[in-house]
């Protein structure tokens, strides 16, 4: 396909995942209002509860109700006993939905055996883990059939079910099997006690001869770690630190996880990180490449993929976004970005989410989904049966389209790539046969191209996949990845895609197809906004910042009241000797109603600066004196570097007569705000705040600084002496406005907060 397109500037996907919100298990005291607590051990903000019952040393104590509420909505209510606030001993819970859990809480968690009944008429008997149904139990469906084995994360694991009609299906791991195959060990660590087990490279546990990992582990009850669990390479580099509130001693898969996880490769650095919530991944999911650049992230939702997905180069461009929406691809399509800047919107078909366009069974045979990525086609004799889906992509675009195709019974039958298909009178056909390919377009019932078959020495007996490119004036056919026809453009009338399998024999035949793949090419400056990801705060960002400047060398800085409020963090950067410097500072004083502040740096590291070089005047300058400001405006869009600005002074008051201040002609814009206003003598008499509304007012540079004499009244009110006087030297030769902007730029800040 020609590259015509240019390289892809894409900073907005470069969101940040990490929030402030809780991706974890988090228990909090909760006010019941009565002046009892009570502790919740799935707290998240809003929740409030009400609690009947008795009370000691103000926490809830012994047997009653506690109603839970999300937001003033009910969400749960739980009838049953508590001791010093926290739910222990018998109890049942009782929630929105409907379902009832019944039996025994430890630690406020429904630990061990217990029953749990549904609204809609399921219930389940047996072993739980923090409300979860995991370990031995039955598990009845309403609908008359049963499970009996092990239950894991509320799911049948391994035993047995019998459907309503007395059909007995084994499972074990989750997989349909004849027969179950699996005996528990004798392995029993010792308590309180660490251990180191040994693993195998599939995880299994096994004698330290055989290892590829072993892990350092305390038990302080059967099955119940403490603390971190650290699984280390066998050649003693970590390979991955966890939190699981339950070990199975035969069954990794079944280990139940709480709180954050990270693995590690053999380098040290980090592999992935991830969270758990009540053993299902919640919050970011975030994978690095060995160098330490990321390789992807992710959001998850209670174990579902939700919000944005993104991919990167290992250079740091990015490779795929992906937007999903409670578990399911919007649209099922998918933005793939190649590294010299191509963009293409990719659909990937999911078979299971539109199995009810695929299924289908009858006298020409039978289709069935196999996962999301495949399915099966089974032609009787003498028939064909086909099955196709609206991907949705542009006949008028650039794109490829693709399948891949599995002859069961090589060399026999016609497997047909069907594309821009609207009917069977309107479409565009890719057949194998054998080694042969052919090409067929038909449109409104005539066809208007069938070519003679050709042999091919890129056709496999078995699989083959088929790409159709279309491009600029042709359409180009490729069996895997080698171009076998180039034909002329086709404006489709239909968007479908689908595959076809006739079968010419006296015997049924089957075939396998599977990643059926659409990838149309998008203009970079025209991706659609639904295929964009959110812009997300980076709760790291600097939410604020402003200019302030020296008033002595240990440190003490003046700016403007305004770029100071609220802010829980300060940080001033600034240049020294051509190299930036950031420290974090603290407030000393303030004034308000002048617009005034006064910091300090606050870090040890910081070494005093060299004599100021400029003085504060008292007095204020005459209407006309010459001054000029430096600072740092729109420093997010302008850069970091201090800029200059000159003027005139235009009036010695400000809005409405105002005293306090100077109107000025020099040119400021968001970000000034703080910093100094100097006169050609060497002093400060000023500091810059403000501009007038240009759009409402209608005017133009008409900006205004706080005089310095305020600005002196503050320092004398500083708790901490602060000693900088009047330049009153007169010098036959006055420097330069170059050299004094060039003496006075170190001693100019950046101020950010947070």
């Amino acid at each position: 396909m020609r590259k015509k397109l240019l390289l892809l500037i894409f900073a907005l996907l470069l969101c940040n995942f990490i929030g402030a919100q809780t991706y974890t298990l988090e228990s909090k005291w909760v006010n019941c209002g009565n002046n009892v607590q009570l502790l919740d051990p799935y707290y998240s903000d809003g929740v409030s509860f009400e609690w009947t019952g008795p009370s000691k040393n103000g926490k809830a104590n012994g047997n009653g109700i506690a109603i839970k509420y999300k937001n003033g909505k009910f969400e749960s209510k739980y009838e049953g006993s508590y001791k010093n606030g926290i739910r222990e001993g018998k109890g049942t819970f009782t929630h929105a939905d409907g379902s009832v859990k019944t039996g025994t809480f430890v630690k406020g968690q429904l630990t061990g055996n217990g029953t749990m009944t549904t609204e809609d008429g399921h219930s389940y008997e047996g072993e739980f883990i923090n409300y979860r149904m995991y370990g031995k139990g039955t598990l009845h469906y309403a609908n008359g059939a049963t499970f009996v084995g092990i239950m894991t994360d509320d799911a049948p694991y391994t035993g047995k079910f019998t459907n309503y009609d007395g059909v007995v299906t084994f499972i074990q791991k989750g997989m349909p099997v004849e027969q179950i195959r699996e005996s528990k060990s004798s392995y029993s660590p010792k308590i309180g006690q660490r251990v180191t087990e040994y693993f195998d490279e599939d995880w299994n546990r096994c004698q330290p001869k055989q290892a590829a990992y072993y892990r350092l582990v305390t038990y302080e009850a059967p099955n119940r770690p403490k603390g971190a669990v650290k699984d280390y390479y066998i050649t003693g580099e970590i390979q991955s630190e966890q939190y699981p509130i339950y070990i199975d001693y035969d069954d990794e898969n079944r280990n139940f996880l709480e709180g954050e996880q990270v693995f590690y490769y053999k380098n040290g650095q980090i592999e992935r990180k991830q969270q758990y919530y009540n053993n299902r991944i919640n919050g970011p999911v975030i994978s690095y490449y060995q160098d330490g650049a990321v390789e992807s992230e992710a959001m998850f939702d209670f174990g579902t993929p939700n919000g944005d997905a993104l991919q990167y180069y290992r250079n740091g461009k990015i490779a795929t976004v992906s937007k999903f929406e409670h578990g399911l691809l919007h649209n099922n399509k998918y933005l793939q970005i190649t590294e010299d800047g191509m963009v293409f919107l990719v659909y990937n078909e999911n078979f299971i989410r539109n199995h009810e366009a695929w299924e289908f069974q009858g006298q020409n045979g039978i289709v069935q989904v196999n996962d999301a990525e495949s399915i099966s086609m089974q032609a009787s004799p003498e028939r064909t049966i086909s099955g196709g889906i609206y991907t949705g992509f542009s006949p008028m675009s650039e794109n490829m389209i693709g399948v891949v195709t599995n002859q069961r019974n090589p060399g026999q039958g016609i497997v047909t790539f069907l594309f821009g298909f609207k009917d069977w009178d309107n479409t565009c056909a890719f057949s194998i046969a054998g080694n042969k390919y052919q090409f067929t377009y038909r449109k409104n019932g005539v066809t208007v191209q069938s070519d003679d078959w050709q042999i091919s020495s890129h056709i496999k007996p078995d699989i083959n996949q088929l790409t159709v490119v279309n491009s600029g004036d042709k359409i180009t056919l490729c069996i895997n990845g080698e171009p076998v026809k180039e034909v002329g453009r086709i404006y489709f009338d239909g968007s479908l895609c689908g595959v076809s399998l006739y079968n010419p024999s006296s015997q049924s035949i089957v075939i396998d197809a599977a990643q059926l793949v659409v990838q149309e090419v998008v203009n970079p400056q025209n991706i659609p906004q639904e295929y964009l990801p959110e812009e997300k705060s980076d709760p790291n960002a600097w939410k604020g910042n402003g200019t302030g400047f020296f008033l002595s060398p240990q440190g003490y800085i003046a700016t403007n009241y305004h770029v100071i409020d609220g802010a829980n963090t300060i940080q001033v950067n600034f240049t020294r000797n051509g190299q930036i410097e950031s420290h974090p500072a603290t407030v000393v004083i303030t004034d308000q109603q002048n617009d005034l502040a006064i910091i300090k740096i606050d870090d040890n590291a910081f070494k005093a600066m060299s004599a100021i070089p400029y003085g504060i005047l008292s007095r204020t300058k005459d209407t006309g004196s010459t001054v000029f400001a430096m600072g740092y405006p729109m420093a997010d869009v302008m850069g970091t570097e201090v800029k200059f600005t000159d003027g005139k002074i235009s009036s010695k008051s400000g809005i409405q007569g105002d005293v306090r201040v100077y109107q000025i002609t020099v040119p400021i814009q968001p970000g000034n705000s703080g910093g100094p206003l100097f006169d050609m003598d060497g002093n400060v008499v000023g500091i810059t705040s403000s501009g007038l509304n240009r759009d409402y007012f209608k005017s133009e540079n008409v900006n205004y600084a706080i005089k310095a004499s305020y600005l002196k009244s503050l320092m004398e009110a500083c708790p901490q002496e602060i000693s900088l006087g009047e330049n009153t030297s007169i010098s036959v030769a006055k420097p330069s406005l170059t050299e004094l902007i060039k003496e006075y730029k170190d001693y100019v800040v950046l101020i950010l907060t947070k």
